[in-house]
């Protein structure tokens, strides 16, 4: 984030805080008729975990801390969690969830009255009503529903078009929650319409993919769109066509993503996510179709062979002028075999702060090489992407394999470097091969150290044989694949995978070289090896 940017956000909040954080506005919010009660409570439709709820139950003060792990800014989510347990003292904790929040940040507040957060809260108190209304009291409904009409004015009032992403349609989705409650809705669910639809256009590619390209964020925009679609059918009311055009277009860039376990990639700052979720999500969208093998404008390929899976980056980092989440990740792939995650991308931790999100956008926390240990495109303090990378991608059949070749110009400006790889998956699916090339003009390029990557899911143990010349991946299910590099030592080092948002060890696979005038050639491969 630049000089300039720093300051006029720092400006931004203090206008914000003397407009929105003083006594009289908060008069005006409680000014007009307030409804005594709620009259549109659809259930919230989504899975929750039972155990993280179980979680929350034995230790309820880390419910109420302000911490980015907690469950204040993600109500929805720690509802949803009480709610799969079911019981009475679920119940309890949902209504003592709230009444913590009333008490703390019932007044402004610059992070909790966040467009995205008032748009989710609003949201989770209305649609998980019907679950801890039981355990209430009649001062706390009054109390729910006074808060809930003033944040949902303060979201009418506020709303901007400039909004994207995720939280575009979170706040859309709070505008249509309280919209369908409180006087004066037919406003709000015009200001949600034209957001969306504003956003449809600007944001999805015609592959329908969204632009940032991240895995996770097409899962959560496309669950938002889809209880919009449901809650309007409930309300008899028509969806806009172009909002119900560009759901079902993101639906088959959403199974595109899927490992063999059900859950999600890790690439550009998205988590595995839970399969649940997604076979929920997929289900309630009613829109069949088969699995593309490419995405060519959001930039992915796809290659299944047997019950192998190879997924590959193979278009250039979103900017942060589009997403703030994007990786450095060029050409990085990974690699499953049925429900067995094998080589992986590090993740990311999306409420880690500013020196996670750099961490977890290096390239070098990806499954693809560096030159130099150096990021193929600039990564920003808080690890976002800056500038633009130029790459190529094209497939092709030979021999009965299925093959990508892939380039980016990452290195070019640093080194005179051009990166190419090609991937080739054998029809069986039991051998994966590899071919790394660095390109390099004649006395530039030479004499750079480079460093190839295979980062392991956690449940994959290594070793090495053969003095570093190949590694034993061992599966959870007792399967095991050879790694092998050509003229080469293969080295084990220790690395994150944070596909669940939280940080884990595990291990990662590496080798490293110098670079020669000219072109310099890695070949390797990861075979299946055949139980005796």
């Amino acid at each position: 984030m630049t000089a300039a940017v720093k300051i006029i956000n720092k400006v931004r909040r203090g206008v914000q805080n003397v407009a929105y954080g003083n006594p009289i506005y908060q008069k005006i919010l409680a000014s007009g008729d307030t409804p005594q009660r709620l009259h549109f409570t659809p259930s919230d439709p989504w899975p929750g975990d039972a155990q993280a709820g179980q979680n929350l139950l034995s230790n309820q003060q880390s419910m109420f801390e302000r911490t980015e792990s907690t469950a204040l800014r993600h109500a929805a989510t720690a509802l949803r969690n009480l709610r799969a347990i079911g019981t009475d003292t679920a119940r309890t904790a949902s209504v003592r969830l709230i009444e913590n929040w009333l008490a703390q940040y019932d007044g402004w507040d610059e992070v909790e009255w966040m467009p995205g957060h008032l748009g989710s809260r609003i949201a989770a108190w209305i649609g998980f009503n019907d679950f801890y209304a039981p355990a209430a009291s009649i001062d706390f409904n009054t109390h729910l529903v006074t808060s809930l009409h003033r944040q949902w004015k303060h979201l009418v009032r506020t709303i901007s078009p400039s909004l994207t992403g995720v939280e575009a349609v979170q706040a859309a989705r709070g505008l249509i929650y309280g919209g369908l409650n409180f006087p004066e809705g037919d406003k709000a669910l015009g200001l949600a319409c034209d957001l969306l639809q504003r956003q449809m256009a600007a944001e999805l590619l015609p592959d329908g993919g969204h632009v940032s390209r991240n895995p996770a964020a097409q899962l959560h925009i496309l669950r938002h769109l889809v209880d919009i679609r449901n809650i309007f059918n409930l309300a008899d009311i028509r969806l806009p066509e172009s909002i119900g055009m560009g759901l079902a277009s993101m639906i088959p860039a959403l199974k595109f993503f899927r490992h063999g376990d059900g859950a999600l990639c890790l690439f550009h700052g998205g988590i595995e996510e839970t399969a649940l979720l997604v076979d929920a999500v997929l289900t309630q969208a009613v829109v069949r179709g088969r699995v593309m093998h490419r995405l060519t404008e959001t930039g992915y390929e796809r290659v299944m062979a047997g019950r192998s899976l190879l997924l590959v980056d193979a278009g250039s980092p979103p900017p942060r002028s589009v997403s703030p989440s994007g990786h450095a990740g060029l050409l990085s792939f990974e690699f499953s075999h049925g429900r067995e995650r094998i080589i992986s991308n590090c993740g990311a931790v999306p409420y880690g702060g500013a020196q996670w999100h750099a961490a977890c956008a290096a390239t070098a926390a990806h499954s693809t090489l560096t030159v130099a240990d150096t990021n193929a495109c600039d990564v920003d303090s808080e690890g976002g992407i800056v500038g633009h990378v130029a790459t190529t991608a094209q497939r092709f059949e030979e021999g009965g394999a299925h093959g990508i070749e892939i380039s980016h110009d990452g290195y070019r400006s640093q080194f005179g470097l051009m990166h190419h790889r090609i991937l080739r998956l054998s029809g069986d699916g039991e051998t994966l091969a590899g071919r790394d090339i660095l390109q390099g003009a004649a006395g530039r390029g030479g004499g750079k150290e480079f460093t190839i990557r295979w980062h392991l899911h956690p449940g994959v143990q290594a070793s090495l044989s053969q003095g570093g010349q190949t590694a034993l991946l061992r599966t959870p299910s007792g399967g095991g694949w050879r790694l092998r590099v050509e003229n080469g030592t293969l080295g084990l080092e220790s690395s994150i995978y944070c596909g669940s948002a939280t940080p884990r060890r595990t291990m990662q696979v590496k080798t490293s070289s110098l670079t020669n005038n000219g072109d310099t050639v890695t070949t390797w491969s990861l075979t299946r090896e055949r139980k005796a």
